[in-house]
């Protein structure tokens, strides 16, 4: 509810100024590395808006869920100022219908029919069960409502919706009757029981996916009953029920030790401990070595509550271009928007392209990773792979955040923090912008990165309401980027095992 309070008020009528300063905030004040002036940081000591307005930037579904190429965004240009047109798709009124869409999503699912009487009536004179349309008019009346209550003697109670669902259901139902008879004689026989652990598996597998080998793991862990893999072994199993027990990557307060670190080797940090943020107990002493290595990246922090850090140059203008064709060679595809915290999945959210790298074995991106781990003191477990991105002129990432709830049910847990690589200097538009930190937006440039975390300092679980941000359209040029998220508990060990959308 609150971020559907939240979201409400976010990326309504909203205007894009052309500016050739590096980082602005709503009143166009330069906040680029270097400069001491306080009025080119909105934020240091700042506390947050009591008004809730809302932000965005560059997320992307870890799983690929569905959206689609739109690139037919109008934007009327001005001489000074690029003002979005509120009929074209970049409109605020898809914000409010997204949000419906959720809403009746989030409803609880009741299995009945539409018509009870109509149904029965149509069933006792035509029996028309299985002519389309009349199972989802008539669940009750057609037997699926029976089926699912039936189906918790199976594990989690399966939502049935079809008659190639029904049918999965009745090979379930003969396949569990013949395992519970001793009738099935297989070799390996699991020491776990035998149960479904979510209720989607029957649709998963007259969707296929007990036999696709991505999922293979997967399914077997989850869905043994409709795969009729009961006695097969899937390390995935071993998630199944188990609180996150490797070691998280922060603890409460290290969010803020993370960021005032990184703070040591700015130029606003004498301002920042004249401000109280930065106090005297909490800079090490046997760091500074680290801060000279820091401070060729330029760290200018932007806001303190919640963070925003750039650095410069934190990667060279060949690594850059090695980034970008590596996400050609791979293959740039439509992105996608993970529904989450935004509750605004439609199909005119998000416009980019995008593709995940595994990078290990790439000699120049281990070298990149290792610099970030430098930087963030995080070991690279607890990230995801590296996502390339590219947009073309007037693609864009409308109001969103990188922290979705549905992570917390997952092994690696939810993302805790963003860092975001800029490829390359775009022609004009593709900032990235927080809205409600002041209309905060940070300016494409190549080796440029920024930090925000998605989470709240004293509760690495939860998440932080403020960074929500946005990719501003692309007016002219392209632009490229990387993403790097963060999790609170090892993401790349159940991820290669197929297991990363165990739910714990």
């Amino acid at each position: 509810t609150t971020t559907l309070m939240l979201l409400a008020s976010c990326c309504f009528s909203q205007t894009y100024a052309s500016t050739s300063v590096n980082v602005q905030n709503n009143s166009g004040v330069e906040a680029s590395s270097g400069e001491e002036e306080e009025s080119n940081m909105k934020c240091a000591g700042a506390t947050q808006q009591e008004t809730q307005t809302c932000d965005t930037e560059d997320d992307d579904n870890y799983e690929e869920v569905t959206d689609s190429d739109n690139k037919d965004v109008d934007y009327e240009e001005e001489e000074e100022e690029e003002e979005y047109d509120v009929n074209d798709e970049y409109d605020e009124e898809s914000d409010y219908e997204d949000e419906d869409e959720e809403d009746s999503e989030d409803e609880e699912y009741i299995c009945a029919d539409e018509d009870e009487v109509e149904c029965q009536a149509m069933l006792l004179n035509d029996n028309e069960c299985e002519e389309a349309g009349t199972v989802e008019r008539c669940k009750a009346s057609c037997g699926f409502c029976a089926a699912e209550e039936a189906s918790e003697a199976y594990g989690v109670k399966q939502q049935i919706s079809s008659w190639e669902m029904m049918e999965e259901w009745n090979e379930l139902q003969l396949y569990m009757s013949r395992k519970e008879a001793g009738e099935i004689n297989d070799e390996v026989i699991r020491d776990d029981e035998c149960r479904n652990h979510q209720d989607l598996c029957i649709k998963w597998a007259v969707d296929g996916e007990c036999d696709i080998p991505a999922e293979r793991n997967h399914m077997i862990a989850m869905c043994s009953p409709v795969c009729q893999t009961c006695h097969l072994e899937s390390p995935c199993t071993q998630f199944i029920g188990a609180e996150n027990s490797g070691a998280p990557a922060l603890q409460p307060g290290d969010l803020n030790k993370l960021f005032k670190r990184i703070a040591t080797a700015s130029d606003s940090f004498d301002r920042l401990q004249l401000e109280g943020i930065i106090k005297a107990d909490e800079i090490d002493t046997e760091d500074g070595e680290w801060v000279e290595w820091m401070k060729q990246y330029q760290p200018n922090v932007l806001e303190v509550d919640p963070w925003v850090v750039t650095l410069d140059n934190f990667v060279t203008a060949e690594e850059a271009q090695h980034l970008i064709g590596v996400g050609f060679d791979k293959g740039y595809e439509t992105s996608t928007h993970y529904g989450g915290a935004s509750k605004n999945a439609g199909r005119s959210h998000r416009t980019s392209k995008g593709v995940f790298y595994e990078w290990h074995g790439d000699n120049a991106v281990e070298q990149i990773m290792e610099r970030i781990e430098r930087v963030m003191g995080i070991p690279p477990i607890y990230a995801e792979d590296i996502q390339l991105l590219k947009y073309e002129e007037g693609e864009y990432y409308k109001c969103h955040h990188d922290y979705h709830d549905e992570f917390l049910q997952n092994p690696g847990g939810p993302r805790i923090l963003t860092f975001f690589l800029y490829l390359n200097d775009v022609e004009e538009g593709g900032e990235t912008k927080f809205e409600d930190l002041d209309n905060l937006t940070v300016t494409p440039k190549t080796g440029r990165v920024v930090i925000w975390p998605s989470v709240l300092d004293d509760d690495p679980l939860e998440m932080d309401d403020w960074t929500f941000h946005e990719a501003m359209p692309v007016i002219k040029g392209q632009k490229f980027g990387s993403n790097l998220w963060y999790h609170q508990y090892d993401f790349q060990t159940p991820h290669k095992l197929g297991c990363g959308e165990i739910q714990i």
